[in-house]
């Protein structure tokens, strides 16, 4: 009855059903002992109990990260990459500045990383969605370096005229399969490319990522994530199909590179992975086919720190490119209601071989993870998922749409009564909600990531951060889920899709562990569960809503053991 790890004198906010508030908490063994009052919980102190007096902090249960690229997240910060994410790029001069300044570090011809930049915060593009950072800005600074920044979406690449030399892309260059090589009003290439098929026209040409880095990416993330309270994530496309894209960051080497880090006891959360099994957004089905024969998902692997339990694939961008499948037209912009990335020459037969792609993958026994923006795109993907479950050929595959911007109720409901779930990213819709009116309209943009609706129809919605398409802190998503309050505007959008903060704390915890089938051991602070903790610094429960993002993350716990610590000794 002793246990190792005593906290108490906290607001135990439990996440349990009732979502009770207790006082204490014990560990043993890395699982949690007892949860209850001060007095309930002293019993199992002895001489070796470590004691932490949190002194009326709150703990929650270790957040859950349902949907981020943890490779592609700490390849994209420092030492690694240039940061060009808000607030630190407001205007395409920053960008140059920053870029500027790498230059002055860098040798004549070594590539020159970056990511982050985003058109909906840039001074000089949040009211004309045509205005883009493009070579012609890069140029001047970096005659002798090529250079690629990716945007916070990832949907989009901006590179130089070194690089596009590197490439040789030209005006001669023929357009891409899928995607856009952005041209000028004489053929010429502008250096921008949307989507990864065009994208790919230069990023293959980008020095891939050395093993070394590919594992400082991967420590880089840990650190940031630990340090922001998340002990499970699930990364959401690592394999054979990412081993070009944005220089390697989602290359199958990564699955190895898990398993070493877990071998080595550095693995410092749970992972979740899904399988890329074909190009990265632009996936066919002889890919996955082949895939699902050749890929070899790693054994005797503890499926409780790193499991792989499912294959992801694209059916659409993203609204800001105009590549989100849509029912109705833009309001701007010559895209029409977007495409699908699905092959097919119709939309019709887009739909068709994506639900013939999504019984492929269910057949095998793996869970599905759709990344799907636009109505269409869900609808599709609804539909599919509808169609392989009812074939009894699996029981429980808690197949999940990513993003589901646009979701209709309906869908939602068909979701909920089939068992499947969607992973939102709600700090995305305060970055995106000022520039979202001009390209779908103020109706479609209010209603945009409709986070009411799809609780409200019984579906399991995760939270997440999509890192790195925002940076992993859990508390902005939070605020901004409950908020719905434009990032640079302050103006609400869609008041009516605001939830709780309690709503909010479960997605980003308990809703996670169901994702991972893994509800009876984490996502709650209960007797039996893991003892994976976050730690913050004020009441989210009580705090003003507007508050909810800078609340500090005082200690991080996986298993019972302390993985960040930024209390400066305050609990001992």
């Amino acid at each position: 009855m002793d246990a190792d790890l005593i906290m108490k004198n906290a607001k135990v906010i439990t996440v349990d059903k009732d979502f009770s508030i207790q006082q204490s908490v014990a560990v043993k063994d890395g699982k949690i002992m007892a949860v209850g009052t001060n007095d309930e919980i002293k019993k199992f102190i002895t001489p070796n109990s470590r004691v932490l007096d949190l002194k009326g902090n709150p703990i929650l249960p270790g957040i859950n990260e349902a949907h981020m690229h943890a490779p592609f997240f700490g390849a994209s910060r420092p030492p690694l990459s240039l940061d060009l994410s808000y607030p630190t790029v407001k205007t395409i001069s920053d960008m140059v500045e920053a870029l500027r300044q790498e230059v002055e570090k860098s040798k004549p011809g070594e590539w020159i990383r970056g990511f982050g930049w985003d058109q909906g915060s840039l001074a000089e593009c949040i009211n004309d969605p045509s205005k883009l950072p493009r070579k012609w800005d890069l140029d001047p600074v970096s005659p002798d370096n090529p250079v690629a920044f990716t945007d916070f979406s990832c949907h989009t690449l901006l590179v130089n005229s070194k690089a596009l030399e590197i490439a040789g892309v030209t005006k001669d260059t023929p357009d891409p399969p899928s995607g856009e090589m952005e041209r000028d009003d004489n053929g010429e290439p502008t250096g921008i490319f949307k989507e990864p098929g065009a994208q790919a026209l230069v990023s293959i040409h980008i020095p891939l990522l050395t093993r070394e880095e590919k594992k400082t990416a991967v420590l880089t993330a840990l650190n940031h994530l630990n340090a922001n309270g998340v002990t499970s994530f699930t990364d959401a496309a690592i394999g054979p199909g990412g081993e070009s894209f944005v220089y390697g960051v989602m290359s199958a080497e990564f699955i190895e590179l898990y398993q070493e880090l877990l071998t080595e006891e550095k693995l410092t959360a749970r992972v979740a992975v899904l399988l890329l099994l074909g190009d990265y957004g632009a996936l066919t089905y002889e890919d996955l086919e082949k895939g699902l024969k050749t890929f070899k998902v790693p054994k005797g692997v503890d499926r409780k720190r790193l499991q792989f339990p499912g294959v992801k694939i694209f059916a659409d961008g993203i609204p800001l490119t105009y590549t989100s499948w849509m029912n109705e037209d833009y309001v701007s912009g010559n895209a029409g209601h977007g495409k699908s990335v699905i092959p097919g020459d119709t939309d019709e037969e887009q739909r068709n071989n994506l639900i013939e792609m999504i019984k492929l993958i269910h057949n095998h026994g793996f869970q599905i993870g759709i990344h799907a923006t636009g109505d269409r795109a869900i609808d599709a993907a609804v539909d599919g998922f509808v169609q392989a479950i009812e074939d009894p050929s699996r029981g429980d595959p808690r197949h999940y749409i990513i993003h589901g911007d646009f979701i209709s109720r309906e869908k939602a409901e068909i979701l909920a009564k089939y068992k499947c779930g969607i992973a939102m990213q709600p700090f995305i819709s305060a970055m995106i909600a000022d520039f979202e009116p001009t390209v779908v309209g103020e109706k479609r943009a209010a209603y945009e990531w409709p986070t009411r609706t799809v609780l409200d129809a019984g579906v399991n919605l995760t939270s997440s951060s999509d890192a790195p398409v925002t940076y992993p802190n859990w508390r902005l998503g939070v605020q901004a889920a409950v908020l719905r309050e434009g990032l640079v505007s302050g103006k609400v959008s869609g008041p009516e899709e605001c939830i709780t903060v309690e709503e909010a704390i479960r997605t980003y915890t308990i809703n996670g562990a169901w994702q991972d089938h893994m509800e009876d051991v984490k996502g709650s602070i209960e007797t039996g569960k893991f003892a994976d903790f976050c730690i913050i610094g004020d009441d989210i429960l009580s705090v003003d809503p507007h508050k909810i993002g800078t609340i500090p993350v005082l200690m991080t716990i996986v298993d019972g053991k302390i993985v960040f610590d930024g209390s400066g000794g305050a609990f001992e």
